[in-house]
């Protein structure tokens, strides 16, 4: 398999406005775009900076996990604006669906993280910032990406690109919102090889978690996360909600889960910033020196 570096993004950005999408202009929707892919394709994306990003931010905090952004300063911040950007020089529509969608949550999630990077208040007003789906906050409906000479939010990102074209819940997982209420991503990056089967463990983790799934009986009350793309996800059909939860979950959450029935009309999410206030000791980011990062491998 290739690794995809300076030289082939350059290569293919030029194919790109000859022969990779000359029908954008006449599709029907403005997201309709972000459907092509290419099966055959092999190329795969370096997500090391990613890696390295959540390895230097995560600091664990007994079940938790929570981020240092106060150690983004300079070098750290370079790092993950550079590897941002290298990521929107990538022609996305040429790659199989498996490395687009580890594509499109790293990108999605290392534009939350520059955002609360640049500006720690921010993590502090993340639920009037992110707000929710349909009903974007600021932040979330900012253009604040450009992907293939398009303007894209968060947002759209999240509603109209991951949920849209994959309409899988397992996508749920991948979104990172920065708040105890949303998935905690690890400290790896998406790769297209192995996206499904991290976002699994994901989902074990999230589910066994009762603040995200609380069993009573025959009855579970669930995190608004679900609540929020139900309709979208499983059809508005609780049945479809508990044989997915029934699924994924592991332990003592799958033997519970066995007698659910139902879904409590109720829901809930914790919008508590998980940025870490406490200072500790840092030897320096783990990618320095690589802060002028560009992509590309050996």
């Amino acid at each position: 398999m290739r690794l995809i570096n300076n030289l082939a993004v350059k290569k293919v950005i030029m194919l790109l406005s000859f022969v990779a999408i000359p029908s954008f202009t006449v599709l029907s929707s403005e997201y309709d775009r972000w459907e092509t892919h290419n099966p055959e394709e092999t190329s795969v994306i370096n997500h090391t900076p990613m890696s390295q990003v959540l390895k230097f931010l995560t600091v664990e905090d007994g079940n938790n996990a929570k981020m240092a952004y106060y150690l983004t300063k300079g070098g750290a911040l370079d790092y993950i604006v550079n590897y941002r950007k290298y990521l929107e020089k990538i022609p996305v529509s040429l790659l199989n669906k498996n490395e687009q969608l580890a594509y499109w949550l790293n990108l999605h999630n290392i534009a939350v993280i520059e955002m609360i990077s640049t500006d720690n208040r921010l993590a502090k007003k993340l639920k009037k910032l992110r707000g929710q789906p349909g009903n974007p906050g600021k932040e979330w409906a900012k253009k604040r990406l450009t992907v293939e000479n398009q303007q894209l939010s968060l947002e759209e990102i999240e509603q109209q690109i991951l949920l849209r074209y994959w309409q899988d819940p397992l996508v749920l997982y991948g979104i990172f919102y920065s708040t105890k209420g949303s998935p905690n991503l690890g400290i790896e990056a998406f790769q297209g090889s192995t996206v499904f089967t991290q976002l699994a463990g994901i989902a074990s983790k999230f589910i066994a978690n009762k603040n995200n799934v609380k069993i009573s009986n025959d009855e579970v009350k669930v995190s608004s996360l679900y609540a929020w793309n139900k309709d979208r996800l499983f059809a508005g059909d609780d049945k479809l909600l508990i044989e997915h939860l029934q699924k994924y979950a592991q332990g003592r959450s799958a033997d519970k889960l066995k007698d659910v029935v139902q879904v409590d009309d109720s829901h809930k999410f914790s919008w508590s910033t998980i940025a870490e206030r406490r200072p500790r000791q840092s030897s320096g980011f783990v990618g320095s020196g690589a802060g002028s990062y560009v992509g590309g491998g050996s």
